[in-house]
């Protein structure tokens, strides 16, 4: 069946924004190699280009026009790269072949300047990875109140547990729900649980008080299968985000290492991952006063409070689209540099990095899908002249 051009220019539109699924960018990919919709190519990426806002380019100019010589004049020398199989060579309609390279590139928020020339076949060589990663998925552990622990990923939905009065359901969606319609929250000693994400994964829980939590890849939430009657506690580590259910009469306690965040109704993001410099509190909406071993600070909407090694703690306005990015499905860099941007690929692929050499000084900004294949972004690095590569379940940068 023919695809329509309304089709091609809504999948380009949804990947240049960020928003398009794994499905859907295999689609895009798929009918980028058709020489029947060059011409739309074309005019999609010039447009792109035109309303693009050049305070995020990745690159300088001379750099862009670097990339471009690059693209339009590929070198027929081999690639050494040990990740690489034999080339296999083909011909690419010279439109397709750019759109194909700025599609690689849109996923990073980033496009090139170009001058239009004559339509004309390049051989170029295409190269299949041997090995590569998966994004990572919705895995987590749930340890319930005796110690036993259940694979969320592999469990059938339904009835997990039963922790007290309280039902523990896993969802349809792949969500974990505390049924508190029963329970008793009068009890002496509460079910404390625990639900963990390792490396590579990620997980969604309603807690018994109908707050809704995100953990990132890496984390953790400790709490009771029923609050008290007096107020609401749980403890965090890594990354995560709450939309915390509004009760006056119970305040919202989260605990992170010495630090405690203290609610009534709103919604805010805590990372706090140990390989971090510091631990970031940020404000979506409502108000959230933050504590730590020296100070206290009250936040207001957009701001972000980060609490240094020491206990003291500076704040700043930033913005939270970017911060609360990865729970969209997102990697949203903002000038940052390579090294947290491999620490968040780290995570999320469930690699180890290692450096040879001088670390390089870049700085990224722009937007990539979740849902990639670590290969694609470790070639977007590349187009931005980071020398690294994949071996075994380890990325190596090099300078």
């Amino acid at each position: 069946m023919a695809t329509s051009p309304a089709r091609l220019a809504i999948l380009f539109n949804l990947y240049y924004n960020g928003d398009a699924s794994a499905k859907e960018t295999d689609e895009l990919l798929t009918l980028i190699s058709n020489a029947k919709n060059d011409k739309l190519l074309a005019a999609l990426v010039q447009d792109a280009w035109e309303n693009l806002n050049t305070d995020d380019n990745l690159f300088t100019a001379d750099k862009s026009a670097g990339i471009l010589d690059s693209i339009l004049k590929p070198d027929d020398k081999p690639i050494e790269n040990e990740e690489f199989e034999t080339a296999e060579v083909r011909s690419l309609h010279w439109w397709r072949y750019v759109a194909a390279a700025a599609v690689v590139l849109i996923g990073f928020g980033v496009f090139w300047k170009y001058q239009k020339t004559a339509d004309k076949p390049l051989e170029t060589v295409a190269r299949k990875i041997s090995k590569d990663i998966p994004p990572g998925s919705n895995r987590a552990i749930l340890t319930l109140a005796d110690g036993s622990k259940i694979s969320l990923d592999s469990a059938t939905n339904g009835l997990l547990a039963q922790q007290g009065s309280t039902d523990v359901r896993k969802t349809e969606d792949g969500k974990l729900i505390y049924d508190t319609k029963n329970a008793d929250n009068s009890a002496i000693s509460p079910h404390i649980n625990l639900l963990s994400t390792p490396k590579g994964g990620q997980y969604q829980v309603v807690l018994p008080d109908g707050s809704k939590v995100w953990l990132n890849a890496s984390s953790s939430i400790r709490f009771p299968a029923v609050f008290s009657k007096n107020e609401r506690t749980v403890e965090i580590t890594g990354e995560v985000f709450f939309e915390v259910a509004k009760d006056k009469s119970k305040p919202f306690r989260v605990l992170f290492g010495s630090n405690e965040v203290e609610v009534l109704g709103t919604s805010f993001n805590i990372m706090a991952y140990e390989d971090e410099e510091s631990s970031k509190t940020t404000l979506v909406e409502g108000s959230v006063s933050l504590r730590s071993a020296y100070k206290n600070k009250q936040l207001k909407p957009g701001e972000q409070a980060s609490v240094l090694s020491g206990g003291q703690i500076v704040s700043r306005f930033v913005d939270v689209e970017a911060t609360i990015a990865w729970k969209n499905g997102l990697f949203y860099f903002k000038d940052s540099g390579i090294e947290e941007v491999m620490r968040q690929a780290a995570r999320w692929y469930n690699i180890d990095v290692k450096y040879v050499g001088k670390i390089p000084i870049r700085q990224f900004t722009g937007k990539v899908s979740r849902n990639v294949n670590i290969s694609e972004l470790l070639s977007m690095l590349r187009y931005a002249g980071v020398n690294c590569r994949l071996a075994d379940n380890k990325v190596i940068v090099s300078s």
